[in-house]
């Protein structure tokens, strides 16, 4: 095929079901960094829906090579963030003094152990708006009004992409893999501790979760006509948890997840951040060509371009580093690797390790940007 004669839409596609292209898919995922882009402070961004939509489209102008814009409405919003985030949040102009401030996400034990039983007895949602309404502080109907608006400016956010002629990486992000759920909801080392203490009982708890994952996709797939969806994953990884504990509390769950979407005609964005070097030979035993596997540079991308070459697309992954503190050359150098020897025979989409930082250096966006011509086209 000839260069750039496919639409954005046709190349992730292809991408993902590794065929040919015409060249490597640009899918970097930008929230913040387009207010910095755009002149306005991060408070402007993040408090202005319509500033950031013009920031967004700014940076797309520039740079129309990007291919694939991501929905991340939770990290642009701060009037949904406060309301239903997946989290406690600090904002900028709020909790934070310095009005060009990054957002922090603020980790405590707002479910107890206890609370379990809302979940095993009265289901996922009821567990999900309770915790919500804690780490927010709001009324349960503060809650539904900002999921409201979260739908909202989910499908202005898919407009405006495909109106720029860019495919949308994901119709919606879904939320994380059970095992990191609960994690978040119990903080970090209670749920740890939990994991010891009263794993039989998790079991059954993360059945549930599971899902509801699974039920949620397929109707946010109907909603929006895109079949692919964000599942995050952190904490499962080899990083922080045994093998033996894995495979008990994070790959039956992920399996069949990944499976059960599969079998919808739903594709998983498996946006996994920390280092799953450890896991990657699991994730042969997904369906072939059917998701993506997305690394945030804490993982080996080239080891698991070794072990997963026809096996499934990986997205991913020039870290935060490169973009704040590395040399114009030292990134140029990266991406040209990552695109020639990841993207070699196809399944890559070329992005930025998670999010591209607040803070990147403009000359190093532009390199990033600058590498899918001068490396990224195939014959």
């Amino acid at each position: 095929m000839s260069v750039n004669k496919m639409t954005a839409e046709e190349r992730i596609v292809a991408t993902i079901n590794l065929e040919p292209v015409d060249r490597v898919v640009c899918a970097p995922l930008i929230d913040q960094y387009a207010g910095q882009f755009a002149g306005m402070t991060n408070k402007e961004f993040m408090w202005s829906w319509e500033k950031s939509m013009q920031a967004i489209e700014k940076l797309a102008k520039t740079y129309p090579v990007w291919d694939s814009n991501a929905y991340m409405q939770y990290s642009r919003t701060a009037s949904v963030v406060q309301r239903a985030g997946v989290a406690r949040i600090k904002l900028p102009g709020k909790e934070l003094e310095d009005d060009n401030a990054q957002y922090q996400i603020h980790e405590y034990e707002a479910m107890t152990r206890e609370d379990y039983a809302i979940l095993k007895e009265k289901g996922f949602m009821e567990f999900r708006m309770t915790f919500l309404e804690r780490a927010h502080g709001v009324n349960r109907e503060t809650v539904i009004a900002g999921m409201q608006d979260i739908a909202k400016l989910r499908d202005e956010e898919l407009a405006a992409t495909l109106k720029r002629g860019q495919s949308a990486t994901w119709a919606a992000i879904m939320g994380v893999i059970p095992f990191d759920f609960l994690s978040m909801t119990r903080s970090m080392d209670k749920f740890y501790k939990d994991m010891f203490q009263i794993g039989d009982q998790l079991e059954e708890l993360l059945w549930i979760i599971n899902d509801a994952v699974i039920a949620g996709s397929e109707k946010v797939v109907e909603a929006t006509g895109v079949n692919r969806v964000f599942v995050g994953g952190v904490r499962g990884a080899g990083q922080f948890i045994s093998k033996k504990h894995f495979e008990r509390f994070v790959w039956p769950y992920l399996k069949v997840m990944v499976e059960k979407m599969v079998a919808k005609n739903i594709v998983p964005i498996l946006h996994f951040d920390a280092d799953w070097t450890k896991n990657l030979e699991y994730f042969l035993d997904l369906p072939k060509k059917k998701f993506v596997l997305e690394l945030d540079s804490a993982t080996d991308i080239f080891k698991a371009k070794e072990i997963l070459t026809g096996h499934c697309a990986i997205k991913g992954d020039v870290s935060p580093s490169l973009f704040t503190v590395a040399s114009v050359a030292e990134i140029d150098e990266y991406c040209k690797k990552l695109i020639t020897e990841v993207g070699k025979d196809g399944g890559l989409l070329y992005s930025c390790g998670c999010s591209m930082p607040m803070n990147a250096r403009h000359e190093n966006v532009k390199a990033f940007f600058d590498a899918v011509e001068k490396y990224g086209k195939y014959n």
